[in-house]
């Protein structure tokens, strides 16, 4: 018998498999992080804006009569709610809006025992909500 012995360069066998099988798999897997944190970034913003909604729309924007203390508690409720999500996830939202909104919420919804002229055009504020 006779042994037949090939002219083997084992480097670039092991090369070849190293691109071949993992170069694919780690971008894969870094492609999917990334496009993870741009889905979670979404649902985020999301769940901020269907938050304040919930909490706006049937107080605010629902064309009944309502009480001073209830529109009081919806923009005390609004500005807990948007200070916390913009506290905890602070550089997600969208800058301007943000800071809009917050002068809104934090002037509170009497100034000098007036209605707070944003509160009194509901379209202004919701607008601000979704371009967060």
């Amino acid at each position: 018998m006779t042994l037949i012995v090939n002219d083997i360069v084992w480097w670039q066998i092991s090369l070849e498999s190293v691109v071949n099988s993992w170069i694919p798999g780690i971008s894969t897997f870094l492609l999917g992080v990334w496009f993870a944190r741009i889905d979670e970034r979404r649902k985020l913003k999301q769940k901020l804006k269907d938050d304040l909604l919930q909490i706006f729309i049937p107080i605010f924007n629902s064309g009944q009569s309502i009480t001073l203390s209830e529109a009081e508690n919806a923009a005390r409720r609004m500005l807990h709610t948007f200070n916390a999500y913009k506290r905890i996830y602070s550089g997600v939202f969208n800058k301007a809006a943000e800071e809009k909104l917050g002068a809104i919420l934090a002037d509170g919804f009497l100034v000098n025992n007036n209605v707070n002229k944003p509160f009194m055009e509901p379209d202004v504020i919701q607008d601000l909500i979704k371009t967060l």
